[in-house]
């Protein structure tokens, strides 16, 4: 049998190009779950699908919401209407196109509402479909994801509405960075520090000016750095030391005290024997699972591994695991170890979030109960 994505290649095309759309992620899975296993319920979740590009596309142009037990038809009319491809009632030839689909979504709806064995209440083992009928059905959903993808191909989403992400605009970022100058200051006057950046452009009479609080600064750009700093606001104000050179920050052997404190500390060591030394093989095989490792799982392999180990070790204490600023104070630090060893920023960040949860599946019972 053909897999779900030859036999129904739009579908998974739409979740490739909103790949930000929980919702539609969430009904691409569950469409080919069913396909690959039972069809329990495949007619209203691919249904469903159609209904979620088109309210997608929707979003994408600022449209108002459609009621939400807006028909697949009505939804699919639209969609088509706000990418330019509106029925003008016998005007154009495409109007019999467009009427040709309008016809399928009706039927769609048609099959849902009288043969899906989930319908309306329906018993779920009457009127049930065969395979044939599935197949047609699924080429009928595919069919109008494919007119809808078609004609959303080429056109500018309205960009103060739309959720497709910032590199899909490179030719627009370029006319804006070529012609717009920036000035930027801090403006102490309130009691906090805000920064202020005013934008101005020889085709407009008056300056942009933009006033942002550190906190929203960090949450929009950078959300490890603003965790960061989180973190460091709840330490108290210690009395001013020596200045200890970066480079000598990171301590090269595994001590076995623990630290008093949130603060990300980074161990870079050769090898480990630490309190969580009987975890090594399995997160090896937690490594192996991962991708973007290449770099770190090569000849440093057990050194990447041991100096993860005891990164973590620096971290771990009595309630460490339901304290959000000791658990974001670890991802930190192991994100920096991930950096230390070559890893792309990128990846460094998403394996930092499951490196953290996996220990906090797998270490916490092996650490001593010391209170951080």
């Amino acid at each position: 049998m053909a897999t779900f994505d030859d036999f129904t290649p739009n579908f998974l095309k739409a979740k490739e190009r909103w790949p930000d759309a929980p919702l539609l992620a969430s009904h691409y899975d569950a469409v080919v779950e069913s396909y690959n296993g039972s069809g329990h319920d495949i007619i209203a979740i691919s249904k469903s699908f159609v209904e979620c590009v088109c309210r997608t596309i929707l979003g994408e142009f600022g449209k108002p919401e459609p009621a939400s037990d807006s028909n697949t038809t009505y939804l699919l009319s639209q969609a088509l209407k706000a990418l330019g491809l509106a029925n003008t009632k016998g005007a154009s030839r495409l109007d019999d196109i467009l009427t040709a689909h309008n016809k399928m979504a009706d039927a769609l709806s048609f099959v849902r509402n009288n043969y899906d064995a989930g319908a309306h209440g329906k018993d779920g083992f009457l009127d049930t479909l065969n395979t044939n009928e599935c197949r047609a059905y699924l080429i009928t959903a595919d069919s109008l994801v494919a007119i809808l993808l078609g004609a959303y191909e080429g056109r500018e989403p309205d960009l103060r509405f739309t959720r497709e992400p910032y590199e899909r605009f490179v030719h627009l970022h370029d006319r804006v960075d070529r012609t717009v100058s920036v000035q930027a200051s801090v403006d102490s006057d309130s009691g906090t520090d805000t920064v202020v950046v005013a934008f101005s452009s020889p085709y407009l009479p008056d300056e942009i000016e933009l006033r942002l609080e550190p906190s929203a600064l960090l949450y929009a750009l950078d959300r490890t750095a603003y965790l960061e700093l989180l973190v460091s606001s709840s330490l108290p104000i210690q009395e001013e030391q020596e200045e200890v050179p970066a480079e000598e920050a990171i301590v090269e052997a595994v001590p076995t005290a623990t630290v008093s404190t949130p603060s990300s500390t980074v161990q870079i060591v050769e090898t480990y024997e630490g309190q969580l030394s009987t975890l090594k093989d399995a997160l090896d095989a937690q490594l192996l699972t991962m991708g973007g490792l290449e770099s770190a799982l090569g000849t440093a392999n057990s050194s990447f591994r041991d100096s993860l180990l005891a990164t973590a070790e620096q971290h771990m204490g009595l309630d460490w695991n339901e304290r959000l600023p000791m658990r974001a104070a670890m991802k930190i630090a192991i994100k920096r170890v991930c950096l230390r060893f070559g890893i792309d920023p990128n990846r460094a960040e998403q394996n930092s979030e499951l490196l953290t949860g996996w220990f906090a599946a797998n270490a916490q019972a092996q650490t001593e109960a010391v209170s951080i």
